[in-house]
């Protein structure tokens, strides 16, 4: 799993546009939040912002760093999900932090990026916990797409005839839009895969949850 967690962020940091070869070519973490940065100029933000948006992402990319060194090519189940845990914290931290500093204009706009943003955090939390390839990356990053899709347009029906959704049904939804995937995911895991994906589908459902959490924090 060497160095796994680190290209794994570049990877959602460009959206999955570009392949986990760029890890070679960016380097240094500081690169690396550079780019982070670049993706969020849909953002307008000011110099001021700015400055404060890249210093998140070094933060959140060093972290990403630290946790590989200390992973190392040391890959079980037990220790994937430790990690994994970790990543979650860093990556909530890393969203909570951007909101506090978006003005509400912006916040809309973060907001209309959300879906996209979900299932690129879902796949992040996925990596490390599954040792996915490189290969499967991107084809996992499609169908956690298609299960925030699903999830969200759930969500958008309830808010809409403003029917108050408590925690236990937002979990329920959030469950339901995976499980149409289950097949898809099926046809790309590997036997192994698709045993720590159900053991651990609670985690990552949890995943979803705490993400969104950070909408009001």
């Amino acid at each position: 799993m060497l160095r796994k967690i680190i290209s794994a962020g570049i990877i959602t940091a460009l959206s999955f546009m570009a392949g986990p070869q760029l890890k070679a070519q960016m380097g240094s973490t500081t690169s690396i939040s550079e780019e982070m940065t670049s993706k969020l100029d849909y953002l307008d933000l000011t110099d001021n912002q700015t400055n404060k948006v890249l210093y998140i992402n070094k933060v959140a990319a060093d972290s990403l760093d630290a946790l590989d060194k200390k992973v190392g090519d040391n890959s079980n189940i037990l220790n994937n999900k430790a990690i994994t845990s970790e990543l979650i914290g860093i990556m909530v931290q890393r969203d909570k932090s951007l909101r506090a500093i978006l003005t509400p204009e912006q916040m809309k706009a973060f907001e209309k990026n959300r879906v996209k943003q979900l299932a690129s955090f879902r796949t992040l939390v996925m990596i490390p916990l599954l040792d996915l390839t490189d290969q499967q990356i991107p084809q996992i990053f499609a169908i956690n797409l298609k299960g925030v899709e699903s999830m969200q347009k759930e969500l958008d029906k309830r808010n809409q005839s403003k029917k108050t959704t408590s925690d236990q049904e937002a979990r329920h939804i959030i469950t339901n839009g995976f499980k149409s995937t289950d097949k898809d995911f099926e046809a790309i895991l590997s036997p192994s895969q698709q045993k720590i994906y159900k053991d651990n589908e609670e985690l990552l459902v949890d995943a979803v949850r705490h993400d969104k959490k950070v909408k009001n924090p």
